[in-house]
């Protein structure tokens, strides 16, 4: 069973909650991942380009990477944001969708 870890924030719940509704930073595919924002209680603020980091490294690598960062700072993380390309991931859903039928 997978520890839950953040959830994905309202704005994006709300977007498209059947996808998202149950949805954690632990079980969503790297893929999709454009942008994470990580603000600290102390005010800093990190911006990680996670699409550019998958373009560079194996994207399994980027993934546990942000896990073990989460991790590591999860008791001084305030608040987690994250942009998603969720045109990639609706067409993704669609061709499946339609190799299925």
């Amino acid at each position: 069973m997978h520890r839950k870890y953040f959830r994905p924030p309202s704005h994006i719940v709300k977007e498209w909650p059947e996808v998202f509704e149950d949805l954690y930073i632990n079980t969503m595919p790297i893929a999709y991942v454009d942008t994470m924002i990580l603000e600290f209680s102390d005010g800093r603020i990190w911006e990680i380009d996670v699409k550019a980091q998958t373009a560079e490294t194996d994207p399994d690598e980027v993934a546990k990477k942000l896990l073990d960062t989460l991790s590591e700072y999860k008791d001084t993380i305030k608040k987690l944001d994250f942009k998603i390309n969720i045109e990639l991931l609706k067409q993704d859903i669609k061709n499946r969708t339609k190799s299925i039928l």
